[in-house]
């Protein structure tokens, strides 16, 4: 992707309130995130001529405020570039498609937002039109324990620990390393709960290997990203952070029960695209927003990027090298573990942050490069960012 090279900028960032339950609505949280990004880049609605959207409530897991909606809330008028997308590719699909769109000239300066309430386990039984009721191939796993999420990745997560002897004290370790940066991020949901490995060893197991605790905290929230063009840096009221390579990998199948090698994701797929679009390598990164929707899907994509060989994820975690001081500081706002799920669109505001110099006591002193990834098991996406 080196034709996306530093052409596009994250002009702001915003967040709504956070919590395990606010009792507002999606729509209330995406207008207050929206208008945070706004304020945070000194630019208006006015500026905006595009908006983007993950998932546009089409989705019977994943839920959101309609494009419509917002379009309505935000006082929008004939935007030249609208995108809403189903759950896949990742949840970066809004903000990959809003990249291409400014460096093709389609719109110059697009808002990404995502939105949703707290959402708990759904159990699928199969058939029917009840959108809790599989259709599909889903229909065919559902009858079996294997739905989406936990169990489904659980599966992965068994695979890594009998190739690689990876035990629950390395996943532990992830989850800690999460935890503690959120006792730094007055927004994480488990702020002010730090955790020891024998609480986590003894929180109750979901699906084999995985833990309640190695799943990410559903949250009510919202995050909004406004992207514009590069050479519009130096009307920006906040420093711009340039997207300097954009890497997205589906790898060998679309179909996560038939994946060949389970002890790896589309993650290496996405990041061998990311890395060849940039002459810097994965010893130039000075924090890393790896994607934690589990545990075990971060020791993956440490490995997959680069920062260390397959199966030594888990004791480099364990060494304490992922801590803010250590060698490459990850999930520095707590992550989805520590921090609570906003469906990754958090890793993109805090690496943009890290960059800006804006975390207080979480922050990577002398920041200048900073990953943010998305997605586990078939789909994945990397983004490199560095200072403006």
């Amino acid at each position: 992707m080196s034709e996306l090279r530093d052409r596009v900028v994250v002009a702001g960032v915003g967040y709504s309130q956070i919590a395990r339950s606010t009792g507002r609505s999606e729509g209330s949280l995406a207008v207050e995130a929206s208008k945070a990004a706004l304020d945070d880049a000194g630019l208006t609605v006015a500026d905006l001529d595009g908006i983007a959207m993950w998932p546009d409530r089409v989705s019977s897991v994943f839920e959101g405020p309609s494009i419509t909606y917002m379009y309505r809330a935000l006082g929008l008028q004939n935007v030249r570039y609208y995108q809403a997308m189903g759950t896949g590719p990742a949840q970066f699909a809004s903000v990959n498609g809003a990249i291409h769109a400014i460096v093709a000239g389609v719109a110059d300066t697009v808002i990404c937002i995502r939105a949703h309430l707290r959402q708990e386990q759904r159990f699928y039984v199969a058939g029917g039109a009840d959108p809790h009721r599989a259709t599909g191939e889903l229909a065919l796993r559902s009858p079996y324990g294997v739905p989406a999420g936990a169990p489904r990745y659980a599966l992965w997560a068994q695979r890594h620990a009998h190739e690689y002897g990876t035990t629950d004290e390395h996943r532990g370790a992830v989850v800690l390393t999460c935890r503690a940066h959120a006792q730094l991020n007055p927004r994480a949901v488990w702020h002010g709960h730090p955790l020891t490995m024998e609480e986590y060893l003894a929180s109750d197991v979901v699906a084999s290997p995985l833990r309640i605790l190695d799943c990410d905290m559903p949250v009510d929230g919202a995050v909004a990203i406004v992207l514009t063009r590069a050479d519009r840096a130096a009307d920006l009221r906040a420093k711009p952070v340039r997207i300097h390579s954009l890497g997205h990998g589906t790898g060998p199948t679309l179909d996560t029960e038939y994946w060949p090698d389970m002890t790896t994701m589309a993650s290496r797929w996405a990041a061998d695209e990311m890395w060849a679009g940039t002459d810097l390598g994965p010893a130039d990164v000075d924090v890393a927003q790896l994607y934690d929707g589990f545990s075990s899907m971060t020791l993956c994509w440490l490995e997959d990027l680069g920062f260390v060989k397959k199966g030594e994820a888990g004791p480099w975690f364990a060494e304490g090298r992922g801590r803010l001081g250590g060698d490459l500081p990850v999930c520095t706002d707590g992550g989805h573990l520590g921090g609570g799920r906003l469906h990754g669109f958090g890793k993109l505001a805090e690496a943009v942050k890290q960059v800006r110099g804006e975390c207080g006591a979480r922050q990577v002193e002398g920041a200048e490069v900073a990953l943010a990834c998305v997605g586990g098991g078939a789909i994945a996406t990397a983004m490199l960012l560095v200072a403006g």
